[in-house]
């Protein structure tokens, strides 16, 4: 039986990535931060994993060398696939040392662990396309330049460039995996698609409900589904060496078109009026349910993030097969399910 662990294994991607592994016979080590809530497992508990007699969950601290060696050395796995990171742009803005911490330190820790514990070990890294930043071209393949434009992108150049560095340097069978916005129902309340998925099922089914308020409508994301990720992620380790891979749809999609899609699939049909800041989303009857607000827009945003992923393609067989109206529909219909 083959050990994986997964750092962040609370999280959407890791949750994912268990419950494909467990499926197909493997055993999982899952690491979450410690003194994390027990009620921060409710990814597992919907995926019906939790209690799997083959997923073990532990503590680990990323930043402790010492913690990473012994847990490698303890379960000797075949790979280890790093998911754990301070993931919020805005929040990295606030605390940009928290956010260097946690996904630039935390990530050398473990291959500096790796390289004297474990180096049999198989590594991925969830990378981002927050790397590409304000890039001046799009879409944006494993050759175009970084242009990180925030403290959490800063942070993830450096583990990405840690890890290329390890896998030259000292032969580890390391990977980047350069994901762009990849979504699904286990996403946080607060990411922008499960906010406008949930906010449209709330004001679907409550007419005073205030409006849901968003940042920047025209900003354009290529969305894909989660677990199609995740699945081309475990297929990095099979291959014979470590590479960096673009994962992406190729789409780009603005949030005011994600938001129609959501609330479409809530039974509401969006129209818009004004502009700027004072852009508001209606329903047919004159109702205000979108609103900007000008707190939540970024300095720096990114304008357009659309990945190439034809190398993915190629090698690792990855064809997204969910489109952006399918991932509205599908998160929308999670929301129904949680309210019922």
């Amino acid at each position: 039986m083959n050990t994986n662990l997964i750092t962040g294994v609370s999280g959407q991607d890791g949750a994912y990535l268990a419950s494909q592994l467990l499926a197909r016979g493997d055993r999982v080590v899952g690491t979450r931060r410690p003194g994390a809530a027990r009620d921060g497992l409710w990814r597992l508990q919907e995926l019906g994993i939790a209690e799997h007699p083959n997923l073990h969950v532990t503590e680990l601290d990323t930043s402790s060398l010492d913690a990473c060696r012994a847990l490698l050395a303890t379960q000797r796995p075949r790979a280890l696939f790093h998911f754990a990171a301070q993931s919020r742009v805005g929040a990295s803005l606030r605390d940009p040392y928290a956010s260097a911490l946690a996904n630039g330190v935390g990530t050398l820790q473990l291959l500096e662990a790796l390289r004297t514990a474990s180096s049999h070990t198989r590594f991925v890294l969830a990378s981002t396309a927050e790397l590409f930043g304000r890039s001046a071209s799009a879409p944006q393949n494993e050759m175009t330049p970084f242009a990180a434009a925030n403290p959490y992108a800063a942070a993830k150049q450096f583990a990405h460039a840690m890890t290329q560095s390890y896998r030259v340097a000292h032969g580890l069978h390391a990977s980047c995996a350069i994901l762009f916005n990849h979504e699904s129902p286990l996403r946080d309340a607060d990411f922008v698609t499960r906010k406008i998925a949930a906010g449209a099922v709330h004001l679907a089914r409550d007419a005073g409900a205030p409006p849901l308020a968003l940042g920047n409508l025209d900003a354009e994301r290529d969305f894909g589904y989660a677990p199609e990720y995740v699945a081309a992620m475990a297929r990095m380790i099979e291959q014979p060496h470590g590479d960096d891979y673009v994962l992406a749809t190729g789409i780009a999609t603005s949030i005011r078109a994600f938001a129609e899609l959501a609330f479409d699939a809530a039974g509401i049909r969006l129209s818009w009026h004004g502009s700027g800041a004072d852009e508001q989303g209606r329903d047919a009857h004159g109702r205000t349910l979108i609103v900007v607000d000008p707190a939540l827009l970024r300095p720096l945003d990114a304008a357009v993030l659309v990945g190439d992923a034809r190398k993915a393609r190629a090698r690792l067989g990855f064809v997204p097969a969910t489109g952006v109206a399918e991932l509205a529909h599908v998160m929308v219909q999670a929301e129904w399910q949680r309210v019922r």
